[in-house]
């Protein structure tokens, strides 16, 4: 391959496509992510009254009947061995239509354990007509950290072309520099 026929990184506008990669490297990561939650979606439901989760290296999706957003409610899992683990706040509004009922996502374990109790409860101790019922989810994990490696991958690649552009466009001046 001769030089005439290379890619020229001495252009001003391989930074603007250096920026493109990162770009393009965020927007397939988001939709990687996004699509996280096709697994949350799709799940079936459990009342919490009925069995204890079996959610060993998956993630643990806890849902309602009836949003309460003036009420903070609080849900928290128990394993056999009695260790409490409080289950963190649903970053998203997931809402799934089952039987007739709409549930949404109030609350997500990312990393469950085998024999957990589901228990949510009002931070106010008032009298709570919702029921509660947990999804055991196989691959919101994982799918999330596909997400952040083609975001890496999309910032490195960018980085790096910004920095090749950088040392062409030095060298490339080099020579008049020195005239």
């Amino acid at each position: 391959m001769c030089h005439s026929d290379s890619v020229k990184l001495t252009s001003p506008f391989s930074y603007l496509v250096a920026v493109l990669v990162v770009l393009v490297g965020w927007v397939g990561a988001t939709a990687v992510a996004a699509g996280a939650w096709d697994p949350v979606r799709e799940a079936s439901l459990t009342p919490v009254t009925e069995k204890r989760a079996d959610a060993d290296d998956r993630s643990l999706a806890v849902f309602t009947d009836i949003v309460q957003p003036d009420r903070q409610v609080a849900c928290r899992v128990r394993d056999t061995q009695d260790v409490a683990t409080d289950v963190p706040a649903a970053a998203i509004d997931v809402v799934v239509d089952r039987d007739g009922t709409q549930w949404h996502l109030i609350g997500m374990l990312p990393r469950g354990r085998d024999g957990l109790k589901v228990r949510c409860v009002p931070k106010d101790r008032r009298v709570d007509n919702a029921t509660y019922s947990y999804a055991v989810v196989d691959g919101f994990t994982s799918r999330g950290k596909q997400g952040q490696a083609v975001a890496a991958v999309g910032l490195l690649g960018g980085i790096g072309l910004a920095a090749a552009t950088f040392v062409a466009r030095r060298r490339a001046r080099a020579p008049e520099v020195a005239a």
